[in-house]
């Protein structure tokens, strides 16, 4: 059987190993990783659980990658903290929490890409997004300023100074033009969608028009299944 082929040559029990295991093995050994092993997920369950691609586990195990993972696979939450550019908050750790299910203070991959995959699927997280993004249109071109994105990015954490709101808008700045557009902020939350929490909260306390309160319930909505567990 073609499972019983993956997990042999992947070294593994055989489980719901596929292809993309293959893939995140090899990402693994071209980033120097001391047991490429530990960074297989058991894809085929997660592309039936979470409809989430190969590639697109491929992405997540690169950001992870980037927060320096130790010889056993794990990350701990200051590395976490250091590459989505959080400051260390009750927020950043209720996010982090959310995949340190066991309170280790420290992830694996496999929880990093669970929990991630969970809030990328979620079917509110568009339109969450557009709507977060929706609330600076009163910027002309339909461009974020720094600025403006550091006054609403204190909303959610309010100690934030200049610098650390410059290297979250960085990060949001995906094309590095200095300014945010929606593509921009919706591909970075794509890429790392647990900061949608920023948002979220952020419009769940704002007094909308009575236009927008059904999206305010869903917004409401999309916290809790985000947070739950």
């Amino acid at each position: 059987m073609t499972s019983h082929a993956i997990a042999t040559a992947l070294n593994v029990v055989q489980t719901s190993h596929s292809y993309g295991d293959f893939m995140l093995v090899a990402k693994a050994s071209m980033s120097k990783q001391e047991n490429p092993t530990l960074y297989t997920v058991e894809m085929a369950s997660v592309e039936s659980t979470f409809h989430l691609s190969s590639l697109e586990a491929v992405d997540f195990l690169d950001t992870f990658l980037s927060m320096n993972p130790d010889s056993s696979g794990h990350v701990k939450i200051q590395d976490f903290l250091r590459v989505l550019r959080l400051k260390d908050c009750n927020l950043s750790e209720k996010i982090f929490g959310f995949l340190d299910v066991e309170n280790k203070g420290k992830i694996t991959f496999k929880q990093f890409l669970l929990g991630s995959a969970h809030v990328l699927k979620q079917p509110l997280f568009r339109p969450t997004c557009e709507l977060a993004f929706a609330e600076w249109h009163t910027v002309k071109n339909h461009y974020v300023s720094e600025e403006v994105f550091g006054d609403s990015i204190r909303q959610a954490i309010p100690n934030l100074d200049g610098y650390e709101v410059h290297e979250l808008f960085k990060l949001f700045d995906t094309d590095g033009d200095g300014r945010m557009s929606k593509d921009d902020f919706i591909s970075c939350l794509r890429r790392n969608p647990l900061l949608i929490e920023l948002f979220s909260r952020q419009l769940m306390h704002k007094n909308l028009s009575k236009s927008m309160t059904g999206c305010e319930r869903r917004c409401d909505e999309l916290k809790g299944q985000f947070l739950a567990g």
